[in-house]
């Protein structure tokens, strides 16, 4: 008994055995004499996660002594590192376990764990290079909040706490730390965790390092188990119509050149050149005389009820692209200013903030309720006066919020409260809602969208980063994405027609559609309208699978579009699989994404597998190898 204790005090490899069986927890620690302290947790006897304790704590304050903090209760460890910091390690009967640090003294915590040779890491943020996994793209430390790729930060627009590993474990870092991540830089091969309360986050008497760390029998499970611990299942399935069939944008094809002729034409062209089986059509930028005014130009749309009237006849509905913004020239910017509904510095002042269309603006503080209130009463006005069915949302990223924030509410959950406060406020216009953020705010049945894609084809935001950004989306929860504009945002180069077509082929079985370029621009040529209504009509022929996989989105969490080892989490062939996703549970999709490709490799998991394209059925796992690929051609497969 007296040897087992000496053993137990002393640190730190710490070694949780989760048994799944029994419930049993035992901790297994040896002395390492260093204050940075390996661990690892296992299940079943195996390890799943391993890496260090600790990290950035100096030297001299040692190992950490073993303190009797729960004496009646072997499932909680508590280590003190003299005044520096505490460390308690407490784990389940639910195969995890909680980390938490806290300090009073030291302004930095940090933890990082390994992904070794053969391992892989999904989760995370929306980032600009993206891969899936995610290994590739390595990022510098930096703050975790929600931005836009702008500057120096390395996350982007939808944003959340959980990372999944590839052997089994999962890790939720708790949403109040004041978090930077690192992966695979300054610590090669690992993923590191600060708590550091420094800009963007607010000072605080004592900063704290607090996750769960999770463990299972494979990635799959371990995810299903665990991630609706953390987060919400969405509450209801958005709108159908648009679940199903396309809608058109007028930002792409028009960029601010829009005016009341143009989008009746624009919808005009959509039901006569065979797409009548559409949803919507959105009115992008510059529909305002100024921006945040929220009403139409006059000398743009002289009538806008009947513009509206006239497409809603053709069978279309109407959106309206809005944002948060309200430029210094408008004239609400002043009831704005004089009622408090902008956002504040840390001085209680209306915080000034340039944007992508004004360097001085306002920005709607949606953790205002009063301001909430003016700012829906405004766009509701637009549904009742002119018809408009909803909105597309733009920005809400964190970055967009003046240097110096001042955000009411929990100090703790700022800034990245602000993102979650403008979903809150957004969602209640309906299934039609598109917005382009997301934080803690899965359970909204509105559409989330890919930040703007490039009309290029590689994981720059590109082509290749479609997949990889789909099944992102669908790992942290976020189930009804909208993949973003068919051949990109024709930033610079117009897609060329391959690109154009390989990029609807890649979004058939994705949960949205969303055209701008259309098919008939002069650019292209007739075989590209004949293509698109093609790939359009295998979407209509499987729109049951489509219903299927959102509904069941709703009863249990299962992401629409998953990867291949949602299939067989056994196979590590799978864990790499970038470039092919599944809808639902039973179709396959390999669409071509390199230029000018007219074969390609295909992997098919485990089961017996029917080409959608050619009838035959092959047996997997294993490869098919240079798999015809015409341009008009989209391979996918029916599990059997």
């Amino acid at each position: 008994m007296h040897e087992n204790r000496l053993v137990w005090i002393v640190t730190i490899i710490a070694t949780i055995l989760l048994d799944s069986c029994n419930g049993e927890k035992n901790f297994k620690i040896h002395n390492v004499g260093k204050s940075a302290s390996p661990i690892d947790f296992r299940y079943n006897g195996v390890i799943k996660l391993s890496g260090l304790l600790g990290v950035s704590l100096p030297d001299s304050v040692g190992e950490g002594v073993v303190v009797d903090c729960a004496p009646t209760d072997p499932t909680i460890e508590c280590r003190v590192y003299g005044d520096f910091a505490n460390a308690t390690i407490t784990s389940g009967a639910d195969n995890c376990a909680r980390v938490e640090w806290s300090s009073t003294y030291a302004r930095r915590l940090e933890d990082c764990y390994n992904v070794g040779t053969g391992e892989y890491l999904y989760g995370g943020a929306e980032t600009y290079y993206q891969y899936w996994p995610i290994n590739a793209d390595r990022k510098n430390e930096n703050a975790y909040i929600v931005g836009d790729f702008l500057g120096s930060y390395e996350f982007g627009n939808l944003l959340e706490n959980w990372w999944l590993f590839s052997q089994g474990a999962a890790i939720h870092a708790d949403e109040d730390n004041p978090l930077f991540v690192s992966w695979d830089t300054k610590h090669a091969g690992q993923i590191c965790f600060v708590s550091a309360d420094t800009y963007p986050y607010n000072k605080r008497d004592v900063v704290t390092l607090k996750y769960t760390v999770c463990v299972g029998d494979n990635v799959k499970s371990v995810h299903q188990d665990n991630f609706y611990k953390f987060y919400k299942k969405p509450s209801a399935l958005p709108d159908q119509t648009m679940l199903l069939r396309p809608l058109w944008s007028t930002w792409a094809q028009y960029k601010t050149s829009v005016n009341q002729s143009i989008v009746l034409d624009y919808a005009n062209q959509i039901m006569s050149r065979g797409f009548e089986l559409s949803s919507h059509i959105e009115i992008d930028d510059h529909w305002e005389p100024c921006y945040g005014q929220e009403e139409f130009d006059f000398n743009k749309f002289p009538d806008p009820a009947a513009m509206v009237s006239q497409i809603k006849a053709m069978g279309l509905r109407v959106t309206l692209w809005v944002h948060p913004f309200i430029n210094l020239g408008c004239d609400l910017f002043t009831t704005a200013i004089n009622e408090g509904y902008l956002a504040k510095d840390q001085k209680g002042k209306a915080g000034i903030v340039g944007w992508w269309q004004g360097s001085n603006a306002g920005i709607i503080d949606t953790n205002n309720a009063a301001a909430v209130t003016w700012w829906r009463a405004r766009l509701e006005r637009l549904r009742t006066e002119y018809g408009i069915d909803s909105f597309k949302f733009d920005a809400g990223e964190v970055t967009w919020l003046s240097h110096s924030r001042g955000l009411e509410g929990n100090q703790e959950l700022a800034p990245n409260m602000y993102t979650t406060k403008y979903i809150e406020a957004i969602a209640p216009f309906g299934g039609l809602v598109e917005a382009r953020v997301g934080r803690l705010t899965q359970e909204h049945p509105i559409f989330v969208r890919m930040l703007d894609k490039m009309s290029t084809w590689g994981y720059d935001d590109g082509l290749r980063s479609m997949i990889p950004t789909a099944l992102f989306f669908g790992i942290v929860g976020y189930h009804f994405v909208l993949p973003d504009m068919i051949g990109g945002n024709a930033y610079g180069d117009w897609p060329s027609k391959e690109l154009y077509i390989r990029w609807l082929e890649v979004n058939v079985f994705m949960p949205s559609v969303q055209f701008s370029i259309v098919p008939w621009d002069q650019s292209f040529d007739d075989e590209t309208i004949a293509i698109c209504l093609k790939i359009l009509s295998i979407r209509e022929q499987y729109k049951d699978a489509i219903l299927v996989a959102a509904y069941q989105a709703v009863v249990d969490g299962t992401p629409i579009n998953r990867p291949l080892w949602w299939v067989d989490p056994t196979d590590p062939e799978t864990f790499t699989i970038g470039q092919e996703y599944m809808l639902g549970d039973n179709i396959l999709v390999a669409p071509v994404v390199e230029e000018g490709a007219t074969t390609l490799d295909i992997y098919l998991p485990i089961g017996m597998w029917k080409s959608g394209v050619t009838n035959l059925t092959h047996v997997g796992p294993g490869w098919l190898r240079n798999v015809d690929a015409p341009l008009d051609v989209v391979n996918f497969f029916i599990k059997q």
